[in-house]
């Protein structure tokens, strides 16, 4: 399991690459704004439903609005989000977990820490479901018997889907992508984004 020394290190090293990465560049493939208050730059765009203001060429990172701050894990994730998303557009093409490069090498975690949770949570109760997927910015999908896609970040689209259990089968689900996610990010931190979606919706769904 990952240490938050293993994620500070990730951090440091997104950070320096980041002043030699062009800041409209980066905001163009990223869905991103590029504001300049008082002379200091900074990227904002969306994490889920709230912006997060990024410094440039820093690379420290707020919330827009609000004193809660964000995880390493989380900072480590936009980073690496900004830097590695490009001008290529999404294909409308959903796939599996398991067809992203690497996606077998992170299947069982991935499974324990998004796939799992999201059936056990949701998989009886859709109506919970959509309930807290709406607060959280998701759109419904006519696909299984409940679906929603939710947009973490701009280029980004994460779409879950359950369906109901019988007295012959258990509730079901499963979580797919659009293909251009492979162009964006590695496994590792797909399968770290997806699980942070299924653990903001069960948080949501508790409060």
């Amino acid at each position: 399991m990952a240490r938050i020394d293993d994620f500070q290190n990730a951090i440091n090293l997104a950070r320096d690459k980041l002043p030699y990465r062009d800041p409209k560049e980066m905001c163009r493939n990223a869905g991103a704004e590029l504001s300049a208050p008082n002379g200091a730059k900074n990227i904002v765009f969306p994490f889920f439903v709230r912006k997060v203001r990024i410094s440039y060429p820093e690379g420290t990172m707020v919330y827009d609005e609000g004193a809660d701050s964000l995880s390493p894990q989380e900072q480590g994730l936009i980073l690496h989000y900004l830097l590695g998303v490009n001008h290529l557009p999404l294909t409308g093409k959903l796939i599996t977990f398991r067809e992203i490069p690497s996606g077998e090498f992170y299947y069982q975690p991935f499974l324990k820490r998004a796939q799992v949770p999201l059936v056990n949570t949701f998989g009886s109760d859709h109506e919970l479901f959509l309930k807290a997927g709406k607060k959280l910015g998701g759109k419904d999908m006519e696909m299984g018997d409940a679906s929603m896609t939710f947009h973490p970040f701009p280029k980004i689209p994460i779409t879950l889907i359950l369906w109901k259990g019988d007295e012959e089968f258990s509730p079901q689900g499963t979580i797919l992508f659009d293909s251009s996610i492979k162009n964006f990010l590695g496994g590792e931190d797909i399968a770290f984004l997806t699980d942070t979606t299924v653990y903001k919706l069960m948080a949501i769904s508790r409060s």
